[in-house]
């Protein structure tokens, strides 16, 4: 595992052991594709056991962003398709969780927000440190 990986920063969640740390960069780090969703959905359930929900959504959130700290420079050259890109990706994640017995329509609500707003701060902060560096 990348060393990066292992000392990933959870301050301000309840993610403090190492295979607490090593669930949730698993799911930031997991692909949209069936084999990621599995992952998250096997990382998840042991997250929600916890009642750690605000937790959930950080992750989730770190998810939804993780293609922007990647490659940000596809995001500061086509902000609007890399949001948009961002959002549909989420909404596929979203429908696949509301299959979930453990998580309510008004959970998946608050994760679409927290997604959402997420996925706004990153690309406004790539926007504005492309901005900063071609300044300098």
């Amino acid at each position: 595992m990348d060393i990066n990986l292992n000392n990933q920063d959870f301050s301000g969640t309840n993610i403090k052991t190492p295979a607490e740390k090593m669930r949730a960069v698993t799911i930031i780090k997991a692909s949209d594709d069936t084999d990621g969703l599995n992952k998250i959905n096997f990382s998840l359930t042991f997250l929600l056991q916890k009642g750690c929900f605000s937790d959930v959504c950080y992750i989730m959130g770190q998810w939804a962003t993780e293609p922007v700290r990647r490659c940000p420079g596809k995001f500061v050259r086509f902000p609007a398709a890399g949001k948009e890109a961002l959002t549909a990706r989420s909404d596929l994640l979203l429908k696949h969780l509301s299959n979930r017995p453990d998580l309510t329509s008004a959970n998946i609500h608050m994760l679409r927000t927290f997604m959402n707003n997420a996925i706004d701060q990153e690309i406004t902060y790539s926007g504005n440190r492309s901005d900063h560096a071609q300044s300098a």
